[in-house]
């Protein structure tokens, strides 16, 4: 039993530090609402052009500490790339995934077509406040 609270012990000493590192949000997130993105002209794809991040750190059943890390990459001229880097931090495993796509705007929708690796359209309420991109309420940071 002593090493199992030990466990618990340093995953949760692990999780602050992680929390303190202002690493990007960590869930639940949630700042009230924001507004949308006005129009779909050139200004609107300026704004969200660039690198956003979102990253949850949690712990499972077992006390192992994880991670989801989900990067998007939106060009100015439509072409998007995402990244999901999921880690077990207690043992040392981690897993990549990265699509390929293209994105436009439609009022206050953000629609994002996969090329790679699979095709498939998805449709996502779009917002910005700040350094902050929200996609479907999910809090983004600006990386770049």
């Amino acid at each position: 039993m002593g090493a199992r609270v030990t466990r618990q012990l340093c995953a949760l000493v692990t999780v602050c530090c992680l929390a303190a590192c202002e690493a990007g949000p960590v869930a639940p997130v949630g700042r009230g609402s924001t507004g949308p993105v006005a129009g779909s002209g050139p200004t609107a794809a300026t704004g969200i052009a660039g690198t956003w991040r979102r990253t949850l750190v949690f712990l499972d059943e077992f006390g192992f500490l994880h991670s989801s890390e989900t990067t998007w990459t939106f060009t100015a001229d439509g072409g998007a790339f995402r990244a999901i880097v999921t880690r077990n931090h207690t043992l040392g495993a981690f897993d990549t995934s990265v699509a390929t796509a293209r994105w436009r705007l439609d009022g206050g929708n953000l629609i994002i077509d996969f090329l790679t690796p699979s095709p498939g359209t998805i449709v996502l309420e779009v917002r910005l406040q700040g350094t902050s991109l929200f996609l479907a309420g999910q809090e983004y940071l600006r990386v770049t």
